[in-house]
C-alpha cells in the first residue's frame, strides 16, 4: 500500500498468532511504512480485559501430566487451577510466552488445558513447542450456559524465568479468581510503535448526546502489554463506533432507523484515519506541504478530549478525537464577533456587568482583549 502511494493506512485485523511480547513481521511492516511517512491506524481490538498474565511459578503437576504446573496463587499459597465460568458458545483462547529465546524458536514447551477440580483433563493441547513458535491455541465449544471449569497451564520442558499470557479472543469467559481488572489485550501490530491504536466509544456516549466526558466501550481492548520488556503507550486515542452503515453485519439496530449499526474498534479506527485524511488535505491545500505521522499523532493527541484521569491511560489513551479542534490547529481562523449581550439597565464603567460574546470560530483557547489587555 505504501508503494502504491497510500499516505494513510488503516486496518482492523487481529492475527492471533502474532507475538504478544515481541514485534512480529506485521508490526515490523507497520514501523517500516511509518518510517516512510505513512500515518498508520489500527483497531485496538475488542477483547476488553479478558486476559491473564504472569511469570511462570512452578509447582507440581497433577497426576498424568509431565513437568510442572503454573501456580496461580503466587506468594499467597499454591493453586494450579484458575476457576472460570463460561457461557454457551464457541471459544478461542491463545496462550503465548517469552523465555528469552525468541518467539519463533522457543526453548520451552508450555501447554494449556481445561480441567476438573481434581486435575482430570477435559480438553487441551500438549504439542511439543521446543524449537518452534511460543504459542498454543485452545479452541472449544460450550453447549450449555453457566458452566464452570479450570484453566491449567503446565511446562513440559524448559527452565528459567518465563513470561506467559493468555487472551480470550472469542467467547465470554469470566475469571472467578486471579483476575486483573486492568489486564491488557492490545497486542500485535496495533501495539507497534509506529501504529496509532484506536479504542471505541459508543457514539451516543459522547458530549454530543449528553455524556461528558465520553465513556470507553467495555469491550475495547486495554493497552499495557510489554514488548521486549518495555510497556507500549497504547491505545493512542478513541473514536466513535455504533454508527449507521449501509452494510448489514447482523448487529443490533440500536437507534431503530433504516440503517444497521456497525460496532467495535473496527468502526472506530476508520473514523480516526478519516480525520487524519482531512488534516493532510488541509495542510497540503493551505500550506503546500504534508504532515509526518509524528505530526498527525501530535495534533490528534493535543486536541483529544480527556476521558479518564488527566493524561494518558491504558483504557482510553489520550482521549476522544475531536476533528474540529484538530483542524483548528492548522486553520486557526480569526474569530468574528456577531453580538455582545449584557444587562442594558446597568451603566458600563460604573457598575460591574457580565458580557456574553457571540460569534464564529470561537474555541476553548480563544482569548478576549479589552483596551489592549487580555
Amino acid at each position: 500500500l505504501e508503494a502504491a502511494g497510500c499516505d494513510i493506512i488503516v486496518d482492523d485485523i487481529t492475527y492471533i498468532t502474532e507475538p504478544f511480547f515481541r514485534d512480529g513481521i506485521v508490526a515490523q511492516a507497520v514501523d517500516s511504512v511509518a518510517g516512510q511517512g505513512v500515518s498508520y491506524f489500527s483497531a485496538a481490538g475488542n477483547y476488553g480485559t479478558s486476559s491473564y498474565e504472569s511469570v511462570f511459578d512452578p509447582s507440581p503437576s497433577p497426576a498424568g501430566i509431565i513437568g510442572e504446573a503454573h501456580n496461580f496463587a503466587g506468594s499467597s499459597g499454591t493453586d494450579i487451577y484458575q476457576n472460570i465460568s463460561v457461557s454457551e458458545g464457541n471459544y478461542t483462547i491463545v496462550l503465548q510466552w517469552d523465555d528469552g529465546s525468541g518467539y519463533a524458536e522457543t526453548t520451552s514447551d508450555i501447554d494449556i488445558y481445561l480441567t476438573n477440580d481434581d486435575g482430570v483433563t477435559l480438553f487441551g493441547f500438549n504439542r511439543d513447542n521446543t524449537g518452534g513458535m511460543a504459542v498454543e491455541v485452545l479452541p472449544f465449544t460450550v453447549t450449555e450456559d453457566s458452566a464452570q471449569t479450570n484453566i491449567l497451564i503446565t511446562r513440559a520442558s524448559g527452565t528459567g524465568s518465563v513470561n506467559l499470557k493468555y487472551i480470550v479472543f472469542r467467547g465470554i469467559l469470566e475469571q472467578n479468581e486471579y483476575a486483573n481488572a486492568q489486564a491488557s489485550t492490545l497486542v500485535g501490530q496495533a501495539n507497534a510503535i509506529g501504529a496509532m491504536a484506536i479504542g471505541a466509544v459508543l457514539y451516543s456516549n459522547t458530549p454530543e448526546y449528553g455524556t461528558n466526558p465520553p465513556t470507553i466501550a467495555s469491550f475495547s481492548s486495554r493497552g499495557g502489554t510489554p514488548v521486549d520488556g518495555i510497556t507500549r503507550i497504547k491505545p493512542d486515542f478513541t473514536a466513535p463506533n455504533g454508527v449507521n452503515t449501509s452494510v448489514d453485519f447482523g448487529s443490533f439496530n440500536i437507534d431503530g432507523d433504516a440503517f444497521p449499526n456497525f460496532f467495535g474498534t473496527s468502526a472506530a479506527a476508520p473514523h480516526a484515519a478519516a480525520v487524519a485524511a482531512l488534516l493532510l488535505e488541509a495542510k497540503q491545500k493551505y500550506y503546500g506541504s504534508g504532515l509526518s505521522p509524528l505530526e498527525v499523532r501530535g495534533i490528534l493527541q493535543n486536541t483529544a478530549q480527556d476521558m479518564g484521569n488527566p493524561g494518558f491511560d491504558f483504557a482510553t489513551g489520550y482521549g476522544f478525537i475531536q476533528p474540529d479542534s484538530a483542524l483548528s490547529e492548522l486553520a486557526n481562523p480569526k474569530p468574528v464577533v456577531t453580538a455582545l449581550v449584557y444587562d442594558t439597565t446597568k451603566v458600563p464603567g460604573f457598575e460591574p456587568l457580565t458580557v456574553t460574546i457571540y460569534g464564529e470560530y470561537l474555541a476553548d483557547g480563544t482569548e478576549v482583549y479589552f483596551n489592549g489587555q487580555p
